[in-house]
C-alpha cells in the first residue's frame, strides 16, 4: 500500500474515533459493573481497568493509541515520516480492535454509545489495501 498524505492523514483522522471507542466501550463496563457492584471511584476503577482480566479485551485498543502517538511524535522529532509498512501495520492493529469479541459484541447489544462510536471508528480508518469503496464499512 502507498504512502500518501491522505493515509496519514485519515490515520490521525481515525485517533479521536478510537479515543472515543475506547471511552465508550469503557464507560459502558463501568455501567455494567456499578449497577452490580455500587459505585466506585476513578481511583477504584482505574485499578479495574489495569488489573482485572475480564477488561484484557480492551488493553490492545489502549496500546494502538498509545503506540500511534508515540510512532508519530518520533516522526515529527526526527522529521521522518512514518513509513508504508508503519502504517499498514497500525491500520491492521486498528481494524483489529474493531473486530468484536464477545463482550464487545455484548456492548454492541446494550449500548447505543458503543454503536455510534464503533461505527465511527470504522469509517475514520482508511480502507483495506485493494477496497476502492465505502463497501467494507458495511460489516462494521
Amino acid at each position: 500500500m502507498p504512502t500518501t498524505p491522505t493515509t496519514l492523514a485519515r490515520l490521525e483522522a481515525a485517533r479521536p474515533a478510537l479515543l472515543a471507542l475506547h471511552a465508550a466501550l469503557l464507560a459502558a463496563e463501568r455501567r455494567e459493573r456499578e449497577r452490580v457492584g455500587g459505585t466506585m471511584t476513578g481511583g477504584a476503577w482505574l485499578a479495574v481497568v489495569l488489573e482485572d482480566e475480564a477488561l484484557a479485551w480492551l488493553r490492545p485498543m489502549s496500546r494502538l493509541v498509545a503506540d500511534l502517538d508515540a510512532a508519530m511524535a518520533e516522526a515529527v522529532r526526527l522529521e521522518i515520516p512514518l513509513g508504508p509498512d508503519e502504517l499498514a501495520a497500525f491500520e491492521r492493529r486498528a481494524r483489529a480492535c474493531l473486530t468484536p469479541c464477545a463482550r464487545y459484541l455484548e456492548l454492541l447489544q446494550d449500548s447505543p454509545e458503543v454503536v455510534l462510536a464503533h461505527r465511527d471508528a470504522v469509517r475514520a480508518l482508511p480502507p483495506p489495501a485493494g477496497d476502492a469503496g465505502p463497501a467494507h464499512r458495511l460489516a462494521g
